[in-house]
């Protein structure tokens, strides 16, 4: 009796981690890494901001003021460290994962032979 809610258990789990998996994928896919670069065309300065986007590198113009650029890229910096603790969370969760399905495997090899 106990080793079938212990089953129950980790495959509830599982599938919450494999949840919470898929959405820090779509969340970073919908949100790459930014960098931002400055080019001088014709005696004037540009900034722009790169990515990349469906295996393609992407450059938008941000702006042409120095302060204008400042707030963007204060902005930019903030995003992609949001995105580096939610890649961390996302290797955290993938670790998870491979252990409750372990245990899963060695739960359901003890129920069998019970």
């Amino acid at each position: 009796m106990v080793l079938e809610s212990n089953i129950v258990y980790l495959e509830e789990e599982i599938n919450n981690h494999q949840e919470r998996l898929q959405l820090i994928e779509r969340y970073l896919k919908d949100h790459p890494a930014v960098s931002v670069y400055k080019r001088k065309i014709h005696g004037s300065v540009y900034y722009y901001k790169k990515y990349w986007k469906d295996r393609k590198s992407v450059s938008e113009f941000l702006c042409r003021k120095e302060d204008e650029y400042r707030k963007g890229a204060k902005q930019i910096q903030e995003a992609n460290k949001k995105r580096k603790i939610i890649k961390r969370q996302l290797q955290d969760i993938r670790q998870t994962l491979k252990a409750l399905k372990k245990q899963l495997r060695i739960a359901k090899k003890a129920y069998k032979n019970v």
